[in-house]
This record gives C-alpha cells, sequence and structure tokens, in this order.
C-alpha cells in the first residue's frame, strides 16, 4: 500500500512539474515580439486569430451540436421503446428478486438501486444540455470577434462587412439553444418513464 502511494506521489509530482515547466514555455514565448506589427503579440493571441480566421470553423461548431442532437433524440427514442417493452419490466423484476434473495437488501432498497441505474444512463442528455449551448454560446464569442476584426480591417464600416461575424454569432446560439430544449424534453419523458416504473415494480405482481 505504502509502495503503491509513493508511485502515485511521484507521478503526481512529475505531472505537476512538467504542467509548471510547459506553462513557463508557453508564457515565454507568448511574450514574443513581432517585427512586422511593432508590437507585442502573444501565443494566444496568434491563435486566437487562427480560431477566428478559419472560415469552417462555425461548420465544426454546427458539426458538434448535430452530433448532439442526433445521439440525442435517437438514444432518448430508443430507451422510451425499451423502457415501455414488457419483457424489459420482466427483466427488471427479476434482478430486483435477484438483488432482494442474494444481495441482502430489501425489496425498496432494490427498486431504488435499479431505478437510480436506470437513471445514470440518461447521462448523455446531461452532455447534450449543458454541452450544446456551450458550444453555442463559443460560436458567438468567435461570430462578434470576426466583426470587431473586420472593423479593424476597413476603413468604412458597413453592414454587409459585418453580416457574416453576426450571423454565425446568432446562428450558432440558436441550434445551442434548441439541442438543449430538446434535450430537456428528452429527459423529462425518460425520468416520467422511469417514475412510472418504479411504481410498477413496487406494487403487486400483476401490475
Amino acid at each position: 500500500m505504502k509502495q503503491w502511494r509513493a508511485k502515485s506521489s511521484r507521478t503526481l509530482y512529475g505531472a505537476a512539474l512538467a504542467t509548471g515547466l510547459l506553462a513557463l514555455v508557453y508564457a515565454s514565448v507568448s511574450f514574443a515580439q513581432t517585427a512586422a506589427t511593432g508590437r507585442y503579440v502573444t501565443m494566444s493571441e496568434r491563435i486566437g486569430i487562427f480560431i477566428v480566421l478559419f472560415r469552417a470553423f462555425d461548420v465544426w461548431i454546427y458539426f458538434f451540436q448535430a452530433v448532439l442532437l442526433f445521439l440525442g433524440v435517437g438514444l432518448t427514442l430508443y430507451y422510451l421503446i425499451r423502457f415501455h417493452q414488457k419483457s424489459f419490466l420482466a427483466g427488471l423484476r427479476g434482478t430486483v428478486a435477484d438483488l432482494t434473495a442474494t444481495g441482502n437488501l430489501d425489496p425498496r432498497q432494490a427498486i431504488d438501486f435499479e431505478i437510480e441505474s436506470l437513471q445514470n444512463r440518461f447521462l448523455f442528455l446531461d452532455m447534450m444540455i449543458a454541452a450544446a449551448p456551450a458550444a453555442g454560446l463559443l460560436g458567438t464569442v468567435v461570430g462578434l470577434v470576426q466583426v470587431f476584426r473586420e472593423q479593424t480591417l476597413v476603413e468604412h464600416v458597413t453592414m454587409q462587412n459585418l453580416a457574416s461575424g453576426m450571423y454565425v454569432a446568432m446562428v450558432t446560439t440558436v441550434c445551442g439553444l434548441v439541442v438543449a430544449i430538446l434535450g430537456m424534453i428528452g429527459r423529462h419523458f425518460l425520468l416520467a418513464r422511469v417514475a412510472d416504473m418504479r411504481e410498477i415494480l413496487a406494487g403487486p405482481e400483476g401490475d
């Protein structure tokens, strides 16, 4: 046990040291002076400019949101259909009976254990609800940065110059919110069905 703790401590200290050295290198390089602009350009700014100027960046945001949408809706429909099948409920009853007989649990504890296991399957919806708006917010920030950068590149700013950046900013946010709302609706239906199954398992065998 002590040997394992010593190895874990060395690994932790090594990771912390490597992280500190990488951060120091990053901070040192980030203040490198760019002669062409006559000012200091940090590494973070260079990375940010690359992201903003990468024309397909908003496409990757849409792709990520679409993956969350189709994955979330597909799994939600699958579990809704699965949870309404009599064979699934019968198998759940059998699992509860086995836990009661061999797991030193009373029926209520066995039911709670199985219901909690079912609810853990919905973690993908939590990711869908949280990640989609976050990706939309990222698209909003990138779009606004594109707008402000466009203002620095042209002398007379028109709405046409700003339209593309504002479009990215608004549409990615809307898409993220729509995906999150669908995820919340799906989670509501799944939790409602799980609550019904809890009552069925706690009731008479013939339900």
